[in-house]
């Protein structure tokens, strides 16, 4: 075989072999599948059946995820791991994007020793904002609560904040996407 041939394979060869050592997503440790776990949730608001794990399409782009059919709320007990970071996406099935609405108010919290503590807030309106027809990733550092117990919030609200409140729920229909917890590498 020819020299540069030996070299394009000894460069594959090497791709191969790391990404094969980091794993698809490269800088993460999966610890906790949070679909997996979505029997095991702690809470379920306002019912367990408000919730169904999906394979969600969006953009082009599937993936497994939890769908709340209306103003929820999800809580999860977990042990943060070293180095510990929340993963997931958020999104908009896309059968809501044309519809008119005000969006979705997707928020996560954590509670520690009776503390509880907003980590993420996003108004999320794929109708009115066309930049967001598409996944939204999200990355919280947790590394300050390692090795705790802790109790993860997933919320929705039908509508972001206002005064009066409303309960716009028209096109609503918010999906998290792969939430997992994970080392970072």
């Amino acid at each position: 075989m020819k020299r540069s041939v030996l070299l394009a394979v000894g460069v594959v060869v090497v791709l191969i072999v790391g990404w094969l050592a980091l794993g698809p997503g490269g800088d993460e440790v999966v610890v906790v599948d949070l679909i997996d776990e979505f029997d095991n949730a702690i809470d379920k608001r306002p019912n367990p059946e408000t919730f169904e794990v999906i394979d969600a399409t969006i953009a082009g782009q599937t993936r497994r995820a939890i769908y709340a059919k209306g103003p929820s709320r999800l809580v999860y007990r977990v042990v943060v791991p070293e180095n510990g970071e929340l993963r997931t996406a958020i999104g908009m099935l896309e059968e809501g994007w044309t519809v008119p609405g005000d969006g979705v108010l997707f928020r996560i919290l954590i509670a520690s020793g009776g503390v509880q503590e907003t980590l993420y807030n996003l108004v999320y309106s794929p109708y009115e904002n066309p930049g967001d027809r598409g996944w939204h990733e999200v990355a919280l550092d947790l590394s300050e609560y390692e090795g705790e117990t802790v109790e993860l919030f997933f919320n929705t609200n039908s509508s972001g904040p206002s005064t009066p409140p409303v309960d716009h729920r028209d096109g609503d229909m918010p999906v998290w996407g792969e939430p997992r917890l994970v080392t970072r590498r």
